[in-house]
Formats: C-alpha cells, sequence, structure tokens
C-alpha cells in the first residue's frame, strides 16, 4: 500500500494544504459556512445568473422534458438541437464563424492544442491558467513562457523561433490582470503567429463600449472583433451562471476539434437542461444590461474608495481584486480574520501563483450591496492593516 502521510504532512507544514468547505448557497452574495451565514466574494458568478428565475425555469422546464443526462458523447447521441443551437446562436452573438460546445473551459484548452500533427511552439504568460500550461504539457508541445504581462519577451521569442501560437488570457484570473490584447494582435499579423484567447473572464462582462458583437467580450475592449483572432474561448460558469463552455474559429478549426479533440470526443455531452437554461442566460444577458451595468457601477465604486482608503490593490475594471502578501501561513491567518467579520474571501497560494505571490483574492459581483462592498473596504482598511504594510 502506498503511503502519502509524508506528503500531506509537508504539505500541511508549508502552508500550501487545501481544504474543502461545505457551503449551503442562500443568495449569490449570501453562503452558510459552519452555520454562520456570510456575505460571499468569492464567487465568479459576475452577474447573479445562477439565481435567475427565468433560467432556473428553464433548466426545470428542459429536464421535465429531455431527462437530465445526455447517456453519450456528443459523437454518439449527446448532441442534440439545443446543443446545435447554442452554437449557431453564440456565433451571432459575437459575429464569429463556427463554434463547439464543451463541457469546461480547462477542457477547452485541452481540445484546442490536441488538433496539430506538426511540431509547434506555444507562446504563454507564466501567469496562465493552469489549464492552458498542462493542455501544452499533454499535447507535447514547446512551451515558452515570458515574464507576465511582458510583450517585449513574447516579440523576442516570436522573433527567434517559427511554428509559433500566441495564447493569452485576456483577464487573469488570479490577479485580475488585463492582456494588451491590441499588442497581441498587432504580432500575430507582423509575425503570421495565430492568436488564441482564453476570455473565460472577460465574457459577457468586460468593459467595452464598443458594440462590435451583441456580447461583451475582452477583444472588443481593445477594438478587435472575436472573429479577427484564430480561436476564441468563453465559459458559461462564470457570467452566464450555468456550466461549460465553448470555442469560436474558423469552420475548419472547429471541425478539426470535433475530429481530433480527444476530450470533447471521449466526453459524455453537457445535458440538454443544462444547455437550454444556459441559452436562456444568454439571451436575458444580450437584451438586459442592468446586471452589467450594476456590476459596473459596484467595480467602479469600489476601486474609487480604495483610492480614497489608498488601499494596495488592483484598480482595473474587472471585477477580480487581490492583494499578494507573499506568505501562505498570513494569508490564511487573513482570510481567517475576515470570517470573523461575516466576509468570505479566497487566499490563493502555491500552485495556483508563483510562490511568495500568495494573496487575498476578493471577486465583485452584480448583486453585491453598497453595504456589502462597504463592509469589505472597512475590513481591508481595519483588519488587513498590519499585513498590508
Amino acid at each position: 500500500m502506498i503511503s502519502f502521510k509524508n506528503q500531506i504532512k509537508n504539505i500541511i507544514s508549508s502552508g500550501y494544504y487545501r481544504a474543502r468547505d461545505i457551503t449551503e448557497s442562500k443568495t449569490s452574495t449570501k453562503i452558510k459556512l459552519n452555520n454562520k451565514v456570510v456575505t460571499s466574494f468569492s464567487s465568479n458568478d459576475y452577474l447573479g445568473m445562477s439565481k435567475n428565475i427565468d433560467v432556473i425555469k428553464e433548466l426545470i422546464k428542459s429536464a421535465t422534458l429531455h431527462g437530465i443526462g445526455t447517456g453519450s458523447s456528443p459523437l454518439i447521441t449527446g448532441y442534440s438541437k439545443s446543443h446545435h443551437y447554442l452554437e449557431k446562436e453564440i456565433c451571432e452573438y459575437l459575429g464569429v464563424e463556427s463554434c463547439i460546445i464543451v463541457n469546461s473551459g480547462y477542457m477547452a484548452n485541452l481540445c484546442l492544442l490536441s488538433i496539430f500533427e506538426k511540431k509547434i511552439n506555444v507562446l504563454q504568460d507564466k501567469e496562465s491558467h493552469n489549464s492552458i500550461i498542462e493542455s501544452s504539457k499533454l499535447n507535447k508541445i514547446n512551451i515558452n513562457r515570458y515574464k507576465h504581462l511582458d510583450d517585449s519577451l513574447l516579440a523576442k521569442h516570436l522573433e527567434n523561433s517559427s511554428n509559433n501560437i500566441i495564447f493569452s488570457e485576456s483577464v487573469f484570473s488570479m490577479t485580475g490582470d488585463i492582456t494588451n490584447i491590441k499588442n497581441h494582435y498587432k504580432f500575430k499579423i507582423k509575425y503570421k503567429a495565430p492568436l488564441f484567447i482564453d476570455d473565460a473572464h472577460g465574457f459577457a462582462i468586460a468593459d467595452t463600449k464598443n458594440k462590435n458583437s451583441l456580447l461583451e467580450n475582452s477583444c472588443s475592449l481593445f477594438n478587435i472583433k472575436p472573429s479577427s483572432v484564430d480561436a476564441y474561448m468563453g465559459t458559461f460558469g462564470k457570467a452566464v451562471g450555468t456550466i461549460g463552455a465553448f470555442i469560436c474559429g474558423s469552420k475548419d478549426l472547429i471541425e478539426m476539434v470535433v475530429q481530433k479533440g480527444r476530450p470533447y470526443i471521449y466526453s459524455t455531452a453537457l445535458p440538454r437542461c443544462i444547455i437550454d437554461a444556459t441559452r436562456k442566460s444568454l439571451k436575458i444577458l444580450v437584451n438586459d444590461k442592468r446586471k452589467y451595468n450594476k456590476l459596473h457601477k459596484n467595480i467602479s465604486y469600489f476601486n474609487k474608495e480604495c483610492r480614497t482608503k489608498n488601499l494596495p490593490i488592483n484598480l482595473s475594471q474587472v471585477p477580480i481584486k487581490t492583494i499578494t502578501i507573499g506568505n501562505p501561513h498570513l494569508v490564511i491567518k487573513t482570510k481567517q480574520k475576515f470570517l470573523k467579520n461575516g466576509i468570505l474571501v479566497q487566499a490563493i497560494r502555491y500552485p495556483t501563483v508563483p510562490k511568495n505571490h500568495d494573496k487575498i483574492r476578493i471577486t465583485l459581483t452584480a448583486d453585491h450591496t453598497k453595504k456589502d462592498i462597504d463592509n469589505i473596504l472597512n475590513t481591508l482598511e481595519n483588519v488587513c492593516c498590519e499585513e498590508l504594510k
């Protein structure tokens, strides 16, 4: 029998032990944790759509008609009319040529790099999401990683090698940093390198006034159409409030995912009721911008108050806010201080972030009230003052 006791002890002593909290969702911002109702600033349900009554009704209606499971992969009998319609609708919403629905954002990135036959180099930021990193490793692709947000190093890689793909997150999930997609698009043109954009945390919520598509996205933020990049990925588990993800691109690229995307080929398709709920959620988000506007009002208010209080936190117009502390034990201690004040935030530690970059992660949503935000701002100022000096 293999024993993992020593490894687990080492993980605990290092401050990197991960525990699963049992939670019960009361509303989109209130959860029950350890028999106490707290305000959650830990969810990626940015627009509160997981609790939308119309979306829930659509899921129940579809489940009643079609059941709760597809029973097979998309290439057997798991690809329904609903899946087909959702792919067509996303093409219309984003103005792209073709689309495919997959089970998760992680799967989308794994699929995308499994379709190449010849040797390629993937150029990626050192703080890219694990799915981008592992997709390159699992598919035996050369990885060249450059310093976080350093486009000059990216350009050097492009100058010194061939058969490159630029694979970028739009919004970095653990920092809230934003990739300059305009620069990356210029590199795509100059060096003839395909550009892949993972927009998990920008799809349907990016702060853009450019209406070159019906749904907000990080490409439009830089006045670039999603159809102008070679692959555009988004997820349903964040702003849309359901589960699953999609890849957009040319008809040929999407067809190659169908033919060679192993995670797609060998996984049971998402339930039709989830797909129908997703379609309903997207239709609401296309036609009703109140949740979107409320989210950005909350972000702007949070940023303004942080400037006033001189708090060391990223102030971009994204819902992800982080404070780097560095010591994993201190990050856990800080999380517990928040909990004592009735607020749940996340302690983000290595290997999710680089060593010595352990941090507190706060996510704002459209359903947070001004009182909720004032409470967390006061906690940041009063409870964490020693850690932030």
